[in-house]
């Protein structure tokens, strides 16, 4: 904010934020210039005072009467190098409708740019590049059209092309979309299983408008995620970052025991998330969701046997840094992998393995691995791995092995 004259440039601004969305509540414009509601309610007479038709809605906000627009504001030396970073990131992203609406937007916003910010992005856009190492991977472009569908509760009908090579064709009622591991994926109520499932959209082959509309879904995409979590208790993919309260603490861990692991191959699906903030409570709930739904298990080739294997590795620092989760199966070799999946060779090494035995809905692998952060280990987060065989599959008297990466 200028130094100059900092309230005229928050009226600016104020002005610009009530543009940009229906409604705005005076917390939102205090939050976001740091000032009293106080003096929110002062800048809003101000502006009211010189002409601008602000509407007050009691109880819910401000907005600017229907109708009324001011002239573009001119965009700061920082706001448009945020744009054109903004726009190398997407030119790289694997839907094509997304990346040709916005290079259609930012002409319109390059439009209004000063002689002297062109020459600046121009020298900007050749110092940049973003690099993306899945290029021959496979790409959508139904991103734009799905949007427009959620917004106007349009019922879309879909191919649909599992992991499996399963071709089926369902109409669905698009809910939200979200991004991970480079794949956007639609959340929408299937009319053929009535219930909530997940579609990523470089799987989706064909899809057509059949101009019908649905009626709302009364829940957020917070409470979907929640949902997807509570459904999964049954399963080993418990979540690693629950607090200690929400688990029972009647298992029998065994002891541990020293182990030298040979290198090994592993093909399956793989996310990078972090504990920080419950962000994995939502990201691994999410992965065994998609391995379950898709048959990842089955989709696997040349496969030892069909033990799962849960690998966090790629760690920034220890375990409360990012990592990578893969959740797959031991291969005999990398060859042939299957569009969406990642193959990974691991080293192996010395490694303290543990097993936990228990009730998985109680929250068995969350509370071995409370336990392992706690542990005097001279971990050196290369890669740890739990193991899912046939000792797990009574999710109610299940055991897990554990084997934890050390010098």
């Amino acid at each position: 904010m200028a130094e100059d004259n900092p309230r005229l440039v928050r009226l600016a601004s104020i002005l610009t934020q009530l543009q940009s969305k229906r409604v705005i509540t005076a917390r939102d414009i205090a939050e976001r210039y740091g000032v009293s509601i106080r003096t929110v309610y002062r800048d809003m007479k101000t502006l009211e005072k010189s002409g601008i038709p602000i509407v007050t809605e009691e109880g819910k906000g401000y907005s600017i009467l229907d109708g009324y627009r001011l002239p573009p504001i001119m965009f700061t030396e920082e706001e448009a190098n945020a744009l054109i970073t903004a726009e190398k990131i997407i030119n790289v992203n694997k839907d094509k409708s997304l990346t040709e609406a916005y290079q259609n937007a930012i002409l319109k916003v390059r439009a209004v740019l000063r002689y002297t910010q062109k020459e600046k992005i121009e020298l900007l856009e050749n110092r940049l590049q973003i690099r993306s190492h899945q290029k021959d991977s496979k790409k959508s472009s139904f991103l734009i059209t799905l949007q427009t569908a959620i917004t106007n509760n349009q019922v879309v009908q879909i191919e649909y092309l599992s992991l499996k090579n399963v071709l089926s064709k369902r109409k669905v009622e698009p809910f939200g979309l979200y991004s991970t591991n480079e794949n956007w994926v639609l959340v929408a109520y299937c009319q053929l299983r009535n219930d909530f499932r997940a579609f990523r959209l470089d799987c989706i082959e064909n899809m057509k408008l059949p101009g019908i509309r649905f009626e709302p879904h009364n829940i957020t995409l917070m409470e979907y995620f929640e949902q997807c979590r509570k459904k999964l208790f049954t399963t080993p993919d418990i979540p690693l970052t629950q607090g200690h309260d929400k688990f029972a603490i009647n298992q029998n861990i065994t002891k541990m025991e020293k182990s030298k692991i040979e290198p090994f191959k592993v093909i399956g699906i793989s996310i990078r998330t972090t504990n920080e903030n419950g962000q994995a409570v939502v990201e691994l709930g999410e992965l065994w969701g998609r391995f379950m739904n898709d048959n990842v298990l089955e989709a696997i080739p040349n496969k030892v046997d069909k033990t799962v294997y849960s690998i966090y590795t790629d760690y920034e620092g220890d375990h409360t840094k990012p990592y990578t989760a893969v959740l797959g199966c031991r291969v005999t070799t990398l060859d042939n992998i299957p569009g969406g999946m990642v193959g990974r060779a691991f080293e192996g090494g010395n490694y303290v393995k543990m097993s936990a035995k228990g009730d998985l809905s109680k929250g068995l692998v969350a509370n071995q691995w409370f336990e392992i952060w706690e542990m005097d280990l001279e971990r050196v987060y290369t890669a740890d791995f739990e193991i899912y065989g046939e000792k797990s599959k009574n999710p109610a008297d299940a055991e897990i092995d554990f084997l934890i990466a050390v010098k």
